[in-house]
């Protein structure tokens, strides 16, 4: 606990510069499978293009393998299932469409496509809610294990509560954030609202968020456009940071630019990993004028640079402080980032080892030097996989490159304004 408070009173009294850090890593800790069936659930508010080869073609290279949408008659169906896409369905129309839409996905011998099952676009009124009431238990025995999720944008704990004894068969909130330039404060209140509640069945409720496809009007000119990609990965890992986050849909068309690249690398490390162990950040230089947040470990081991010293805190309590993401926010706002981080976990493999994927942004000013610390062993790791994009600053576009990486310990430097996605066995 002494390094608890040492880091906080480090955090009020200096700023941080990102330097370097290591990010500790332990993999017996508790992890979040948030994708059990191996889809990692990243995707697009967007209809799905059928077609042949070519359509299939187009998603692969956008990186579109999952979609939330209200398009799912027979033959999107039959393509998705053909070429292994995945989507939410959205249940919209007259209770009668609906419940003929529930039936056909419960027939369809392409209903394995089908991940998860939304009532609605909108938020639920409190007029529709013995309809929806039907359609949810309606739901459950068409396509059982299916998560199903309710509409919200603020929760209103009543309306959810009306739904009765069928709410046993809602698994989850479909919060839309696309007003939202960032969405850990409200995901965060959701949450604590969701864990403070004294129904079992609302306590119980999970989450999926619907991103912004870009920032508002009003905040569009506050970022340059080489920092619109990172904005936007910034925007996931910060969605991810509430362990009740099992899905992140962001609203746009699909196609092969940055963010599909971006995407397309996203699935590369993640396709073994279908866990969650840790999300962090490195040094914010906004962090001293921020609160302190209780979080479950794992944490990260910080080497702070303060009057040219450096000190070495390590971070390995069952529950330490530290704070809520905030690069999402300030980049948004035109301020400098941050070094955020996701990790992901494979299982073990026939050879008795798993694969770590690590997913960066780095918005904080300047260059960033990742280690780690895995399971208190040190950072020696075997060979893996690098995915970089790169701001170049002459041109403004993204460059991409991909390598293949060996070496221990592990060190990787990541630049100003880019996002990484890197891989490797332990």
């Amino acid at each position: 606990m002494k390094a608890c408070f040492v880091l906080a009173a480090l955090l009020f009294s200096a700023v941080v510069k990102a330097g370097s850090f290591t990010i500790a890593i332990d993999t017996q800790s508790p992890a979040r499978k948030v994708y059990a069936d191996g889809t990692f659930r990243v995707g697009y508010c967007a209809d799905v293009r059928i077609g042949d080869e070519a359509a299939a073609l187009s998603c692969r290279r956008a990186g579109a393998w999952l979609f939330r949408s209200s398009q799912c008659d027979d033959a999107t169906l039959e393509f998705c299932d053909r070429y292994a896409l995945k989507m939410l369905v959205v249940l919209k129309g007259s209770q009668d469409d609906m419940v003929k839409t529930v039936k056909r996905l419960g027939k369809s011998r392409y209903k394995k496509v089908v991940v998860g099952v939304q009532l609605s676009d909108e938020p639920i009124e409190e007029k529709d809610v013995a309809m929806w009431r039907q359609i949810a238990l309606l739901t459950s025995r068409e396509l059982p294990k299916v998560p199903i999720a309710i509409a919200v944008k603020d929760l209103n704990v009543e309306i959810i509560a009306r739904m009765g004894s069928a709410l046993k068969y809602i698994t989850h909130l479909s919060v839309d954030l696309r007003e939202e330039n960032a969405p850990y404060s409200r995901l965060d209140q959701i949450g604590k609202t969701l864990r403070g509640s004294q129904d079992d069945e609302i306590s119980k409720l999970r989450l999926f968020a619907i991103g912004p496809g870009r920032l508002n009007a009003a905040d569009d000119k506050k970022i340059s456009s080489s920092n619109l990609l990172a904005w936007q990965m910034h925007w996931i890992l910060a969605a991810f940071a509430i362990d009740r986050t099992d899905m992140v849909f962001v609203d746009r068309k699909y196609r092969a630019d940055d963010y599909g690249l971006a995407m397309r690398h996203f699935w590369a490390v993640a396709t073994k990993c279908v866990s969650i162990i840790s999300h962090g950040e490195g040094a914010t230089s906004d962090k001293s004028t921020q609160p302190l947040k209780k979080v479950s470990a794992p944490q990260s081991e910080m080497t702070l640079e303060i009057d040219s010293a450096e000190e070495t805190i390590e971070l390995s309590d069952a529950f330490t402080p530290a704070l809520a993401p905030m690069a999402c926010a300030n980049i948004a706002a035109g301020k400098r980032g941050d070094v955020e981080y996701l990790v992901l976990m494979s299982g073990v493999d026939m050879d008795g080892e798993r694969t770590l994927s690590l997913v960066v942004v780095n918005t904080s000013g300047e260059k960033a030097t990742l280690k780690l610390n895995v399971n208190k062993n040190g950072g020696n790791v075997t060979s893996g996989w690098r995915r970089r994009l790169v701001p170049d600053k002459d041109s403004g576009k993204i460059k991409n490159s991909t390598r293949q990486r060996f070496g221990k310990p592990f060190s990787e430097t990541v630049d100003d304004g880019e996002v990484t996605f890197i891989d490797f066995r332990i």
